[in-house]
């Protein structure tokens, strides 16, 4: 089969793999960012839906970039910031956990993202774990795959969770109005859609950079310093 064929086979695989919870949950989700808007719902009771979804995105089709902006709309930029950080942050350890469990977990991520997209990440271990941070589906994916292949946990998760720190705030930051505590649409677009866009091309760059310094070859090694087959940790 073309090569051009295959690589467009995986986007689109990869793109329905990331459309589809939106469209099948479309209704919920209009109805739990209203929820979030509304004075009806307590602060307590949003903080508390946020932290769960987020920290559940490992397993659930969580829209984090959505949760994580709307949050703090609803209650502003250090409530919001917290609930992202708590919420992101026990997300890592868990996708990194269902990934050295093994299981239905791993065999959904292998499934659901193209070969080359897995092979980059085993190969570039903590980079690429980092970078997918901000990325929907590919930030619980890396660490699903990262804990598949065994690296080290005390490092990688450490990191992983240093990094949801302006992640979380940039989240936060957009959702409360530029801190200001009022609505701006603008801003609620940047965290919902723009954060991850970045991410997004900024992986995109990385894999194009480290793939022509490689010239498209697997290393033996890997940014942790370990063998994907080193359970130490």
């Amino acid at each position: 089969m073309p090569r051009i064929l295959v690589r467009s086979l995986c986007t689109i695989a990869f793109l329905t793999a990331f459309i589809l919870p939106f469209v099948i949950f479309g209704d919920w989700l209009e109805r739990f960012s209203e929820g979030l808007a509304t004075p009806d719902v307590g602060d307590g009771f949003a903080m508390l839906a946020a932290f769960l979804l987020l920290a559940g995105d490992p397993v659930l089709p969580t829209p984090s970039s959505i949760v994580a902006t709307l949050v703090a709309a609803k209650v502003g930029f250090a409530e919001g910031f917290v609930v992202n950080l708590a919420g992101l942050s026990v997300a890592c350890v868990f996708g990194y956990w269902l990934g050295r469990t093994g299981g239905w977990a791993l065999d959904r991520t292998a499934l659901h993202l193209p070969r080359g997209l897995i092979d980059w990440i085993a190969r570039h271990g903590l980079v690429a774990v980092l970078l997918c941070r901000p990325v929907p589906v590919l930030a619980e994916a890396s660490l699903v795959l990262a804990g598949a292949a065994g690296y080290p946990a005390k490092r990688l998760l450490a990191w992983a969770c240093a990094v949801q720190i302006p992640v979380a705030a940039a989240y936060a930051f957009a959702g409360s109005g530029w801190g200001s505590g009022e609505w701006i649409t603008p801003a609620i677009l940047v965290g919902t859609v723009g954060v991850p866009i970045a991410g997004a091309l900024a992986l995109v760059v990385a894999m194009k950079l480290s793939h022509g310094s490689t010239g498209g070859q697997a290393s033996g090694d890997n940014d942790l310093g370990v063998s994907p087959n080193d359970a130490s940790g």
